[in-house]
C-alpha cells in the first residue's frame, strides 16, 4: 500500500476512535423530556398515582362504615284504622266521639303506635369494633399498595436506567463505526481496503443498528410503565438521574435474623394478617350477639276503639328463639377465626421464605459487584484505544480488533447489568422486609 494511502487509513481510524469516545446524548427533544432524580420520580408518583389516589378513598369509606355502624336505629311511628267517614246507621246506637279540636276529628277513629328498636348483646358495640378494624384493615391495604408499587416504580427507573446506559453506549458504537465504514469504503474504492474488511465492517453495522431497534423498543416500554405510574403526559419522555451505587459496606452488615424481625414487624401484609385474626373474632362476637333478639320497645294511642275514649297503652315486641338462633352464622364465624389462625401461621412463614431468598440474593448481588475491578470501566476505555492504535498500525488485524470491539460493548453491558442487579437485590431485600434499609 503506498505511505499515502497508509497515512489516509490511519487518519481514518484514529477520527474513528475520538468519535467512539465522545458521549452521545439520546436524541429525544428537549421540550419533551422530563429529567428525573429516584426522590422525585417516588413524591410524583405518590401525589399522583391514579392507583393510590383509588384506594385512599377506600379508607375514607371505611369511616364512613363506622359512621353508620354508629347511628342508632330511627323509630318508627304508624296510624292506622282511620275512618274517614261515618255512616247514619253507624251512629244509630248514639255514640258519638268528640271532635279533637275546633270540629276536627269528630266521629273518627284511629290508632297511632310510636315503636323503639332497641339491640340487645352489645350488638351495636360489636358492630363499631368490626367496622373499626375494616377500616384499620383498609388503611394497610394502603400501605401495601405503595410497598407494592414503589417496588415496581424503583425496579422500572433501574431497568430505564441500564438500557438508557446501554443505549447510549451502542449509539456511540453506531456512529462511529458508520463513519467508519465510510472511510473504508473510499478506501475500498482506491484499492487499500480489502472486500472481507469491509463486509465485516458492514456487518458489524447491521448488528449495532438491530441491537439500537432493540434497546429503544425495551426503553419505549419503560417509558409506558412509568407514564402509567407517575401519571405524567403521554408525550414526555424520562431521563432518569442514575442514582449512587449502594453503601456496600452497611448492606455486607445486614443480618438475616434482624431483617425478618424487621419484616414482621413493618410488612402490611403481616399487620393485616394479624387484623384478619382480630376480625374474625370480632365477627364471631358479634355473630353470637345476634342469638339474642332484639326488643321492639313502643307506646300506642287508640282513639274510640274501645271502652276508654283515649287509650294509651305500652309493649314490648320480640322474637322468641325457639327455632333460629343464628346456629348457621355463629359456626361460620368459629370456622373463620380458625381459617384465620391458619392464614396468619402460612403468613409468618411465607415472610420469612421471601426474606431469606431476598437476603440471599443480594449476597450473591453483592458478590458479583465486588468481583468487579472498581477500574475495570476505565481499563476497557483504555485498551479500546490501544487496540484503536494497534489497528492503525496493523499491528492487529481486523477480525482481531472488531472481536475486540464487540467483547467490549459485551463487558460495558456485564458492568451496567452487575449494577442493576445490586440495585434491585437492595430494593427487593426492602420489599420483603418492608423498611429502608
Amino acid at each position: 500500500m503506498p505511505s499515502i494511502n497508509r497515512h489516509c487509513v490511519k487518519v481514518y481510524i484514529i477520527a474513528f476512535f475520538a468519535l467512539a469516545s465522545s458521549t452521545i446524548s439520546l436524541t429525544v427533544s428537549a421540550q419533551d423530556t422530563l429529567r428525573i432524580s429516584q426522590k422525585e420520580a417516588e413524591a410524583l408518583f405518590l401525589g399522583n398515582n391514579l392507583d393510590l389516589i383509588a384506594q385512599k378513598l377506600s379508607i375514607r369509606q371505611a369511616e364512613a362504615s363506622i359512621i353508620q355502624a354508629k347511628l342508632w336505629p330511627n323509630p318508627e311511628f304508624s296510624l292506622d284504622e282511620v275512618n274517614l267517614w261515618t255512616t247514619r246507621n253507624q251512629l244509630s246506637s248514639g255514640e258519638t266521639i268528640p271532635p279533637l279540636f275546633g270540629n276536627f276529628g269528630r266521629n273518627r277513629e284511629f290508632t297511632a303506635e310510636l315503636s323503639q328498636l332497641i339491640e340487645t348483646g352489645g350488638k351495636r358495640r360489636k358492630r363499631i369494633a368490626l367496622e373499626s378494624v375494616s377500616r384499620d384493615m383498609a388503611a394497610e391495604y394502603f400501605s401495601e399498595l405503595i410497598r407494592e408499587m414503589k417496588l415496581r416504580l424503583r425496579e422500572n427507573l433501574f431497568e430505564l436506567a441500564f438500557r438508557q446506559s446501554q443505549h447510549t453506549v451502542l449509539a456511540n458504537q453506531q456512529t462511529a463505526v458508520t463513519r467508519l465504514l465510510t472511510s473504508f469504503e473510499s478506501q475500498y474504492q482506491q484499492g487499500n481496503v480489502s472486500k472481507p474488511e469491509l463486509f465485516r465492517l458492514r456487518a458489524l453495522k447491521l448488528e449495532l443498528s438491530q441491537e439500537m431497534v432493540e434497546s429503544q423498543m425495551q426503553i419505549n416500554s419503560l417509558q409506558k410503565d412509568l407514564a402509567v405510574l407517575l401519571h405524567t403526559p403521554a408525550g414526555s419522555y424520562l431521563v432518569f438521574e442514575t442514582p449512587e451505587v449502594p453503601d456496600t459496606e452497611a448492606l455486607s452488615a445486614l443480618a438475616l435474623n434482624d431483617l425478618t424481625a424487621a419484616a414482621l414487624a413493618n410488612r402490611p401484609d403481616s399487620r393485616i394478617s394479624l387484623m384478619q385474626q382480630d376480625w374474625a373474632r370480632k365477627k364471631y362476637d358479634y355473630e353470637y350477639a345476634q342469638r339474642r333478639p332484639d326488643v321492639h320497645a313502643g307506646i300506642n294511642y287508640d282513639r274510640g276503639g274501645n271502652f276508654l275514649l283515649n287509650f294509651f297503652g305500652f309493649g314490648l315486641k320480640f322474637d322468641v328463639p325457639v327455632f333460629n338462633r343464628n346456629q348457621g352464622n355463629i359456626l361460620e364465624s368459629r370456622i373463620g377465626m380458625e381459617q384465620s389462625d391458619v392464614q396468619a401461621q402460612q403468613k409468618v412463614q411465607q415472610i420469612e421464605t421471601e426474606v431469606t431468598a431476598a437476603f440471599r440474593d443480594l449476597q450473591n448481588s453483592l458478590a458479583a459487584y465486588r468481583s468487579l475491578d472498581p477500574a475495570y470501566s476505565s481499563e476497557l476505555d483504555n485498551v479500546l484505544e490501544s487496540y484503536t492504535r494497534y489497528f492503525t498500525q496493523r499491528n492487529v488485524n481486523l477480525v482481531e480488533y472488531l472481536d475486540f470491539f464487540e467483547a467490549y460493548i459485551s463487558n460495558k453491558r456485564t458492568i451496567f447489568t452487575t449494577i442493576k442487579q445490586l440495585r434491585q437485590s437492595r430494593e427487593t431485600l426492602v420489599y420483603t422486609t418492608g423498611a429502608e434499609i
